[in-house]
């Protein structure tokens, strides 16, 4: 079951962090054998942007890219999928403390495309501390 109202806010902007997903077989519905091959994570202003106007958009594979991310494990064996999307300075501070909205999605070995995951993105605000 995909979740809709999902929301990230646990970061500065300014920062890099990542984030790791978890699609569990049983609960999506994942057939045997079937495998993710692609994932993206994908940031716009407004839910009805196009994917060329976004302001994030990290494309994922099982080869590992530092700065993007990986599928760490794709699903082989009937396990879970695991996809780590690596976010950078430049896209938290792209994605500001202004509400974005953003999505998960997965191609499968079937060329089935899914969306488990849809929400909003939002960075806290940095504080530059200084010596008194």
């Amino acid at each position: 079951m995909p979740n809709l109202s999902a929301r990230i806010e646990d970061f500065v902007e300014g920062d890099a962090f990542t984030i790791q997903r978890t699609i569990k077989r049983t609960a999506s519905g994942l057939a045997t054998g079937i495998t993710a091959t692609k994932a993206w994570f994908t940031v716009k202003e407004a839910l009805t942007d196009e994917d060329v106007a976004a302001l994030v958009q990290k494309e994922i594979t099982t080869g590992d890219v530092p700065g993007t991310g990986q599928i760490e494990n794709d699903g082989t064996g009937d396990v879970n999928i695991v996809l780590r999307f690596d976010i950078l300075t430049a896209d938290t501070r792209a994605i500001s403390t202004t509400e974005r909205y953003y999505d998960v999605q997965v191609l499968l070995s079937d060329s089935t495309l899914t969306t488990p995951e849809v929400g909003v993105i939002v960075a806290v605000d940095e504080v530059t501390l200084t010596d008194a």
